[in-house]
């Protein structure tokens, strides 16, 4: 299949905006793949051409939503990660749909493994720029910097804390020794 073809671009465009839509309404384990091709006005054949299942829709959704970010440098993602998020939109869209998902355990598995899998690719693909302590082993880095953001946005979204992003990226950094330099 031919990802240019503007026959499937329209497809996969009217599958992500309904399942888009039906995120924003009920919880992701609750969705169906019919529930999906019927607001698409998609044969679920069609469906199936395109993606494997909804948890294949949902990343292909969720890397749209987050192409902005992802293509922001690594090294301004991990030294300023809130200004960066807070600059970019998409993920303020994908915090929307977050919100209503809250307690949907499917939901959060599928996003929080592909969030681990980039940043993960991104650290080993950067590791010549990661600058931390040469004792520490460079796998256990995306896991420190991965379970320490996670924790900075539960405690923002538990504490409803309100500080600029500016602020969070300096508390950030006083917790975390983790900096990206230039190549």
């Amino acid at each position: 299949m031919n990802a240019k073809d503007l026959r499937v671009i329209k497809t996969k465009r009217a599958l992500s905006q309904s399942f888009y839509e039906l995120l924003e309404k009920q919880t992701f384990s609750t969705i169906t793949v019919n529930q999906i091709c019927e607001k698409a006005l998609v044969h679920r054949t069609t469906f199936y051409k395109h993606f494997y299942d909804k948890y294949d829709l949902l990343i292909y959704l969720i890397k749209y939503v987050t192409k902005d970010y992802f293509s922001i440098d690594l090294k301004e993602r991990i030294n300023a990660p809130f200004t960066v998020i807070d600059r970019t939109s998409d993920v303020i869209e994908l915090q929307r749909i977050k919100d209503k998902q809250e307690h949907d355990k499917e939901f959060e598995r599928t996003i929080s493994n592909h969030f681990i899998s980039v940043l993960q690719n991104d650290i080993k693909e950067n590791e010549h720029r990661i600058s931390v302590d040469s004792d520490i082993p460079a796998e256990l880095i995306f896991y420190v910097y991965g379970a320490s953001l996670f924790g900075f946005t539960e405690w923002i979204r538990e504490h409803c804390i309100e500080l600029p992003p500016a602020e969070l990226d300096k508390y950030f950094r006083k917790l975390i020794n983790i900096q990206v330099i230039d190549e």
